[in-house]
């Protein structure tokens, strides 16, 4: 594996409430991996993409073959997963912080982490419209990401909004946010519902790779 200079995901990047992955269904098909390794390596390589969509940064594993044998279904039979490792991380990447990061997964987590982001902040917003009504001012996306993705903003006299403890959180709601409602632009990530383990097993699951995947591979 190639050293990079850092992580190519933020350390706190935390997916582990979407139970779903994009698929780039040419990406992989036509990717090097598919078109070179064994099938057994491209079956290991799959279920890796998976196991590290739920780790933490997302699109990271442990550079322990230990670990990584458990993850792709070998168990504690080491011997045996040494067998497909090279095949099956083809196109990862150790940086920096010492794990292991595949490019087009990253790709993915970012995308999702964006949306995953950018509707808490419509849902603080909408918290700061019931409390305040037509007095209400909303913090820019940028302004809440500064401060800390806090969950509550309190309004000034002033006019100005600043972050504070002034507006009660929606009690069953996780303090991250979920993805996107349906009626918002799709960016790859699945509904609401799939997040509450409704649905299993009818939408696209796992994971991406294609013309990039070729270039990384």
């Amino acid at each position: 594996h190639r050293i990079m200079t850092s992580p190519l995901v933020p350390d706190d990047v935390d997916l582990q409430d979407f139970a779903y992955m994009p698929l780039d269904v040419r990406r992989l098909r036509d990717s090097d991996l598919a078109a070179l390794e064994s099938p057994e390596a491209c079956w290991a390589a799959v279920i890796l993409w998976s196991a590290s969509w739920h780790q933490v940064p997302a699109a990271s594993l442990p550079d322990d073959d230990r670990v990584l044998s458990n993850l792709a279904g070998y168990g504690r039979v080491v011997a045996e997963w040494q067998r497909v490792r090279d095949g099956a991380l083809r196109g990862w990447v150790k940086c920096d912080d010492g794990r292991l990061y595949h490019p087009v997964v990253a790709e993915k987590a970012l995308e999702a982490w964006d949306s995953k982001l950018r509707h808490s902040h419509g849902k603080l917003k909408e918290r700061l419209r019931k409390s305040f009504g037509k007095d209400a001012v909303y913090p820019t996306f940028e302004e809440w990401i500064s401060a800390g993705r806090p969950t509550d903003w309190k309004q000034s006299s002033s006019g100005t909004n600043e972050p504070s403890a002034g507006i009660p959180p929606e009690r069953n709601e996780p303090s991250s946010g979920i993805p996107p409602e349906r009626n918002e632009p799709s960016s790859g990530i699945p509904p609401e519902n799939s997040l509450k383990g409704e649905g299993e097993g009818k939408g696209k699951v796992v994971n991406p790779l294609s013309e990039q995947a070729s270039e990384v591979h």
